[in-house]
């Protein structure tokens, strides 16, 4: 005899959402706990934590790369600014160089004509001394004479003998000061030759400030190079377009070595130093970029893990059926 009889009014459709949740998948070494929403958030729960680790992983990487690319930018940076710092001084030394070039040669052309002028007066007094001694001579012949004649007019020391007797010896001490005064004038003479030799434009100072001006390359100027991308040079100085190939577990070589010549600004290292800070700043950036990125993605897997990890605490069957 049928005692209840069940009669279906309407049939209700789960909803897709719910349907989800319950369709348990859970593997044969992890048997479900009979709460198939339960099982199906730790399912969740377990593929948000592993994706947040891999973020967690990749954030950690790239926060170390960005940290040594910033410290080896910087680093470029320091010696491209230190470098360019020495260019400068470099032209203030050739600025210094003109201005002791343009004195030395006033100054070497005042001591040529100095040399000159030394040279006429010693003709000058060459020729006094010499009419002195011609005057001497002269005097001595009136001596002699005076005493050939044997006059008592000219006696020394009366009448016009002692206007005479003067005369001489006044001669005699003009003539005097003639060792000294050439001594003297023998002095100026070296000093001036030598003056003029060793500022000279053959062999003097004024070579060797031109030598200094040669070697700082002064008269050269600061020219804009085409940056030549993506290459390299080898130690020949032979430039090879593409990135340098190194083989598995090889020490990068930048291939830079401090081979300055100038001016600074036109050299090749000076050139390579700025184009290698270029690079680590497009590097960084990107870096920071990616960074950016990451941390994103981190921070979102972190939410929905701690929302996942709140909601499974609260219906976690061990805990929530547990008898008091």
């Amino acid at each position: 005899m049928l005692v209840l009889k069940y009669e279906i009014i309407e049939l209700i459709e789960w909803e897709d959402r719910v349907k989800e949740c319950c369709d348990c998948k859970k593997k044969p070494e992890d048997p479900p706990t009979g709460d198939c929403c339960y099982d199906t958030w730790m399912d969740e729960y377990e593929e948000v934590e592993a994706k947040f680790n891999q973020a967690d992983k990749q954030v950690t990487e790239l926060t170390n790369v960005l940290t040594y690319m910033k410290s080896q930018r910087d680093m470029w940076k320091t010696w491209y600014d230190e470098l360019t710092k020495a260019n400068e001084l470099s032209r203030k030394i050739c600025h210094q160089l003109e201005i002791l070039l343009h004195q030395i040669h006033r100054i070497g052309k005042n001591t040529h004509l100095t040399v000159k002028a030394i040279d006429i007066l010693y003709c000058m007094i060459r020729d006094f001394y010499m009419q002195l001694d011609l005057l001497k001579k002269k005097y001595d012949e009136l001596i002699n004479c005076i005493k050939c004649l044997n006059n008592p007019a000219l006696a020394p020391n009366q009448g016009i003998r002692i206007l005479i007797d003067d005369y001489g010896k006044k001669l005699e001490l003009v003539i005097g000061t003639r060792d000294t005064l050439l001594a003297a004038f023998i002095g100026a003479i070296d000093v001036a030759n030598r003056i003029n030799k060793n500022i000279s434009h053959h062999f003097g100072l004024q070579t060797i400030v031109k030598e200094w001006k040669k070697t700082f390359h002064c008269d050269e100027r600061c020219e804009e190079k085409e940056k030549e991308g993506g290459g390299y040079r080898d130690q020949r100085g032979e430039y090879h377009s593409g990135p340098k190939k190194h083989a598995e577990g090889e020490i990068e070589d930048i291939g830079l070595e401090p081979d300055l010549s100038f001016p600074i600004c036109n050299s090749e290292y000076y050139e390579e130093v700025g184009e290698m800070y270029d690079k680590d700043v497009i590097e960084v950036d990107e870096i920071t970029t990616a960074l950016l990125f990451e941390t994103k993605e981190r921070d979102k897997y972190k939410a929905w893990k701690d929302g996942l990890d709140a909601v499974i605490k609260a219906v976690d069957p061990s805990t929530r059926c547990a008898t008091k």
